[in-house]
């Protein structure tokens, strides 16, 4: 057992205090606060066979009554209770006499109403037993399963899912994030499986009078919230990693075939663990962690304490077979969880408003230490490019939503796991060490994370302990503090647009800001907005891009900043060094064609790559909005014939993807393709082939990016090297073994083969799919499998997607149906599809998924008719009821698609014309 200590039960304490504080204002759909847990006691029974799969349980929560009431309410869904074993129990050992109980449906409560009150300031024990179903709804406690290659059978496990709110439907339990309490968990089932939760096992004995079962009990928890609260009954095997300084018990846990996948988490993991001990300068609280890779699974992947969860492809990797991309994939999703042990568990948001404080912190956590660990992939520049072309995208709409977003009710918490509160509170962190300095910004984060601990926090918290350090070591002036700035970025919703205009003969800028919007409003109330922006530059005369910390302030009470930039005519500016602050920037037209000329010049790379990349995404945005021409915009994203580095092709073609997806279903489709082949032929060239090993990791990424492109637009050769690639592949007497497809590019020549092919290509790769235990694999022959030109097997691919018999498992069916979606063929596939079978999704995914929210996204991305729209509205209009769980993603699918539809009205004509000019056709 483990002493949890004063300091922690004094911080449990005033959580409790600041809750009831606030208690009269909660809603009916919120546990009162005038009971709160302190311990469970909880045991669950398994019976994982294919004619009973179920549990049993019982729970005795130890709670504390602060006012005097008859009613305990705990959250419960989809659980059956004994009512003849509820019972209350004083600390005294004096039982209270039950008057009732029962279900309250609609806010998940189950409520026990006692003869006689329970006093103020006393202790009780409510005791409970219940039984549910194991399903394979990825929630809760469920089941999941494996096909053993040796036997061929098909092996059981259960496993849980609790985030945010679905702990209820494994246990009755107070399901709320400030609701802290200890736990002992106790699991029965088969001796022939074995179990993991979050704590250690402390032993096992023998179930009485249940020959072959055995009860596995674990130690005590340290306080944390419900969704937390994780364990798995399996077959399944691990790998133990080396014992390292701080002697926490290393695990990676999978089924046998597939425990060599495990050798890379289980060689990282621990040291990403090392490396956040030491930012944060709090220890690892727990003696051991787990990480499981799950068949079946919601999500990416789950931060339970101790015991965090993945799908398998976010997990486990072959270093002979998975790509660059994907291995720096696993890396970053293992970091990101493990960042969790401290944001997230350790200290937690009070209420899921602030959610991004955990999710913000540990993407952003996870690209330092993914550097920290392998510094020459350069991938920490490559994060933040990421999280500003999301937060771009997403939050240049007007139906986005805050950083810190109020959240009502339990069931809109899903729809905000979104861009905004992971990639946005990411790039906000990410700019206040920029602006504060790295060493005030960890310290000011460790006495966050020890103020804190064990308990619950809001983002007034942070911003204290983020200015006490900042004043402390003159990072801010004393009367400017953290909050005062940040407030004006997690506040209010969106970003804002910087406007440069230039005084040349005074070597001056006067910069001005708004909200940027990418759809135009006629109401000026729209643009207002006001943030705290800080404002670093370089210039021809100083191009030092490393200095990111503001050489001056634009405040919210002034309208414009002027700046003293020492240039004039023939120099050139660029405000916001390697993209330090969350901002687009438009410049007056004269520097941006001294912008253009040097981009398209040898002195380029004087220019920070990050530099380079965000000038491309401000260019091409700025003309969308009508306040640029696209000649100038196509000159400067010309200009990436010259470049031979991963992060400005990576900005380059996410901006050229939307233009090639609206103009691929129109008549100058030619055209454009036409401009990709002059813009790629440089690199494709010096590429070479694509068999050649490139000599960097940042290399490999940038080969496999752009093969994706040159294949199906034909550059250069890398479409018939592909097809001799997958002739020598077929060919071979064993192509589930010998793959001649080298790593990085298998996902654009498994695309080609398809795209180009007929059935029997199909074929192939769905046998590939079918015979592969890579998990990595299965997705690069997933996205391929999609590409097809024949609509019978795109139809087929989706019907698929809601049949669990068909060998695409559910956590999958989305993404397949998305990668449809984005096809050309595909699209008039995936819409028909939806629209036919939408009561169908809802029932396969449940119906309170949030899931179907994406489905729209996906297709409305591809809509740029207003015919289209009229179509979705009335979809939209005629599912009102099924669409209700995914209320804001609907409302900003409407929204993209008259984005798109004012992008053709404005835009194509003009595009048309800058295209047959580049390309002289």
């Amino acid at each position: 057992m483990i002493n949890i200590g004063f300091n922690i039960i004094f911080g449990v304490c005033c959580v409790i205090l600041a809750m009831m504080a606030t208690s009269s204002a909660l809603a009916v759909y919120r546990l009162p606060v005038n009971i709160v847990p302190t311990h469970y006691d909880l045991d669950i029974i398994t019976f994982l066979e294919p004619d009973n799969f179920s549990f049993q349980g019982n729970v005795k929560i130890k709670v504390k009554c602060s006012q005097a009431t008859d009613i305990i309410k705990v959250h419960a869904r989809d659980l059956d209770f004994d009512k003849e074993k509820i019972s209350v129990t004083a600390d005294t050992g004096n039982s209270l006499n039950i008057a009732d109980s029962y279900s309250d449906v609609d806010n998940e409560f189950y409520v026990v109403k006692t003869k006689e009150p329970l006093k103020g300031g006393e202790l009780y024990s409510l005791n409970l037993s219940f039984h549910g179903l194991l399903k394979e709804n990825l929630i809760g406690y469920y089941r999941s399963y494996y096909t053993d290659p040796e036997t061929n059978t098909t092996k059981w496990l259960t496993v849980t899912h609790f985030e945010p709110s679905d702990a209820r439907q494994a246990f009755p339990c107070f399901d709320e994030p400030a609701m802290k309490a200890t736990f002992t968990i106790r699991l029965a089932h088969k001796d022939n499986y074995k179990s993991v939760s979050n704590m250690p096992l402390k032993n096992t004995t023998p179930f009485e009078n249940k020959p072959g079962w055995v009860w596995d009990e674990f130690e005590t928890t340290v306080p944390m919230s419900t969704y937390l609260v994780a364990y798995m009954v399996s077959d399944f095997e691990f790998q133990q990693s080396e014992t390292t300084s701080n002697n926490v018990l290393f695990r990676v846990w999978t089924h046998r075939d597939v425990l060599h996948q495990t050798e890379f988490a289980s060689r990282v993991g621990p040291r990403f663990l090392s490396f956040y001990e030491d930012f944060f300068d709090v220890k690892y609280p727990l003696p051991k962690q787990d990480l499981l890779a799950i068949p079946d699974f919601k999500i990416g992947a789950m931060e339970n304490w101790g015991i965090i969860t993945f799908r398998e492809v976010a997990l486990l990797m072959d270093e002979k077979e998975t790509s660059s991309r994907a291995k720096l994939r696993i890396a970053n999703v293992i970091a990101h969880e493990l960042a969790h042990m401290w944001f997230g568990n350790l200290v937690t948001m009070q209420w899921w408003t602030d959610l991004w404080l955990k999710e913000g912190f540990a993407t952003y956590m996870a690209g330092l230490s993914v550097h920290h660990e392998f510094p020459e992939w350069n991938s920490l520049d490559e994060s933040a490019l990421s999280d500003l072309l999301n937060v771009f995208n997403l939050d240049s709409l007007k139906s986005s939503h805050p950083v810190s977003v109020p959240i009502g009710h339990p069931n809109e918490i899903m729809q905000i796991f979104d861009a905004i509160s992971y990639d946005k509170g990411s790039f906000l962190l990410r700019m206040m060490s920029l602006f504060l300095g790295e060493n005030v910004f960890k310290r000011g984060v460790s006495e966050y994370l020890k103020k804190h601990k064990y308990g619950n926090a809001e983002q007034d918290d942070l911003w204290v302990s983020l200015t006490e350090q900042a004043h402390k070591h003159n990072a801010l002036p004393p009367e400017l503090s953290v909050k005062q700035i940040m407030d004006t970025w997690t506040l209010q919703t969106g970003y804002p647009l910087i406007t440069v205009t230039r005084d040349y003969q005074n070597r001056k800028a006067t910069v001005s800001q708004e909200r940027y919007l990418a759809i135009k409003s006629t109401n000026p109330e729209d643009y207002k907005g006001c943030w705290w922006v800080p404002l670093s530059y370089s210039t021809s005369k100083e191009p030092d891009f490393n200095r990111t910390q503001p050489q001056q302030w634009l405040s919210c009470d002034k309208t414009s900043a002027e700046l003293d930039v020492g240039v004039g005519k023939g120099e050139w500016f660029i405000l916001n060094n390697r993209a330090a602050g969350l901002y687009r920037v438009n410049y007056d037209q004269e520097n941006w064609e001294m912008l253009a000329a040097l981009l398209n010049s040898p002195q380029h790379t004087q220019v920070d790559a990050l530099n380079r990349a965000q000038l491309i995404i401000d260019v091409m945005d700025v003309a969308e909005l009508g306040r640029l021409s696209y000649q100038l915009a196509f000159e400067i994203i010309g200009s990436l014939r010259h470049e031979k580095e991963f992060l400005p092709w990576e900005a380059g073609l996410a901006k050229l993807e939307p233009i090639k997806t609206m103009l691929s279903r129109t008549a100058n489709y030619g055209s454009f393709k036409k401009f990709i082949q002059k813009l790629m032929a440089p690199i494709v060239s010096s590429l070479g082939t694509l068999t050649e090993e490139p000599s960097t990791f940042e290399q490999s990424r940038l080969l496999s990016c752009i093969a994706t492109w040159a294949c199906p637009l034909e550059v250069g050769d890398f479409a018939s090297q592909a097809s001799q690639l997958y002739k020598q592949w077929r060919s071979s007497p064993n192509p589930d073994t010998d793959n001649p497809i080298p790593k990085d590019v298998r996902s654009a020549v498994y695309s080609h083969i398809v795209r180009e092919g007929k059935v029997e290509e199909w074929d192939f790769l769905w046998e590939r799919y079918k015979n592969t235990n890579l998990s990595t694999e299965k997705t690069n022959i997933m996205i391929a499998l999609t590409t097809t030109k024949e609509v019978w097997l795109l139809n087929r691919c989706l019907d698929w997607t809601l049949d669990s018999n068909s060998g695409i498992r559910k956590q999958e069916s989305f993404i397949m149906f998305a990668l449809v979606a984005k096809q050309e063929t595909g699209f008039y596939v995936a819409q028909k599809f939806f629209f036919r079978n939408i009561k169908r999704i809802s029932d396969y995914f449940g119906a309170t998924s949030a899931l179907i929210g994406r489905y729209i996204t996906a297709i409305a991305q591809q809509m740029i008719h207003p015919k289209e729209l009229e179509e979705l509205k009335w979809f939209v209009d005629s599912n009102e009821e099924l669409l209700a769980p995914a209320s804001l993603a609907v409302t900003q699918a409407l929204e993209s698609v008259q984005i798109n539809i004012d992008w053709m009205k404005n835009h194509y004509s003009a595009i048309s014309t800058v295209l047959s000019e580049v390309t002289g056709s």
